[in-house]
């Protein structure tokens, strides 16, 4: 989800908002930076990864001759709704830590943000503590526990 929100958010026609300061406009390509239209791609990011493992799953018995299990799979289908969620709450889990965590400033030198302190940065927010990667590892780790836990909570796997 959070891949979809970055690459289509910065097509929007609006400045992205700082996720810690809402009434702060920042440069696309701020960590942190955050915009309606990044979040709405964040959740059908999500609900693509739901819908990819729902439908896999009503394909099974094409492999298997198993007719049943497609009942079985066709009631598991709030992994929609948990994946469109579970891609919005990672976007905003990664946004909060790319702000806080993750170095963000101006380089006057090329003209564009960048992730490295230097000379010629001038500091727009986060610490230089964790890079890109390690944040992206926090966020889907993080994700990947409350989606355990999202599904358990709704009952799921259903029995049929």
């Amino acid at each position: 989800g959070d891949t979809w929100g970055s690459e289509l958010g910065v097509l929007s026609k609006k400045l992205p908002r700082l996720i810690i300061n809402p009434a702060k406009e920042v440069q696309p390509g701020t960590n942190g930076g955050v915009t309606a239209l990044g979040l709405a791609a964040s959740g059908a990011g999500g609900l693509a990864v739901g819908a990819a493992f729902w439908a896999g799953g009503l394909l099974v018995p094409l492999v298997t001759g198993r007719w049943e299990t497609m009942l079985q799979f066709a009631a598991q289908w709030p992994v929609l709704v948990i994946g469109a969620g579970a891609g919005i709450i990672g976007s905003l889990l990664d946004s909060v830590l790319g702000a806080t965590v993750q170095f963000s400033g101006y380089c006057s030198e090329r003209k564009k943000m960048v992730s490295v302190p230097g000379p010629t940065v001038t500091r727009v927010s986060g610490l230089n503590f964790l890079s890109n990667s390690a944040v992206n590892f926090v966020s889907a780790a993080t994700c990947a526990l409350l989606l355990y836990y999202g599904t358990i909570f709704a009952g799921l796997p259903r029995r049929f």
